[in-house]
């Protein structure tokens, strides 16, 4: 089965065409909160990261070296 790619669906002649626009099922509105949290969520996970690994670090005895050190 191939899937015919048409580009006419991405087109829109004003801002009004995307006002009622649902993608899979939810509103751009509802996106944009989803974007949000997705974001601020994997930069505390990042943040947690590295905090974890630098006490780990600091409690393990060793000198904190530069990679090129």
């Amino acid at each position: 089965m191939a899937l015919i790619f048409s580009p006419h669906i991405f087109i829109f002649t004003t801002n009004n065409d995307v006002q009622d626009l649902l993608i899979f099922g939810h509103n751009i509105d509802d996106w944009l909160i989803y974007v949000l949290i997705f974001l601020g969520l994997t930069s505390l996970a990042f943040a947690l990261v590295w905090l974890i690994g630098f006490l780990a670090e600091s409690q393990s005895g060793k000198s904190i070296k530069q990679p090129w050190e």
